[in-house]
């Protein structure tokens, strides 16, 4: 039986989900679920698009699943120089 963790996926589903603007087109994707004390999903941690590896946090309030054939992405309503602004994640070296 597959849990639903947010916005109605499961959290393999948000994993597998990409990050897209309004205009549909891809700005980053989901690479971790953060969860609250509480267990909630709070937060995405997610993968910029472009030069280099920038990741960031996204509220998990203010996206919406959109399907696409098989797949199904996360719209959010930042613009992608807003996704840029965010404050960077600094991840442990492997």
């Amino acid at each position: 039986m597959t849990t639903t963790a947010a916005l109605g996926l499961s959290e393999a589903q948000l994993l597998d989900a990409d990050i897209v603007g309004s205009d549909g087109r891809e700005v980053g994707e989901v690479a971790q679920v953060l969860r609250d004390a509480s267990g909630m999903v709070e937060r995405l941690l997610v993968e910029l698009e472009g030069p280099g590896d920038r990741y960031v946090h996204v509220p998990i309030l203010g996206l919406t699943p959109v399907v696409r054939g098989t797949d199904t992405d996360l719209q959010t309503t930042m613009t992608k120089a807003r996704l840029d602004a965010l404050p960077e994640v600094k991840l442990p070296a492997p």
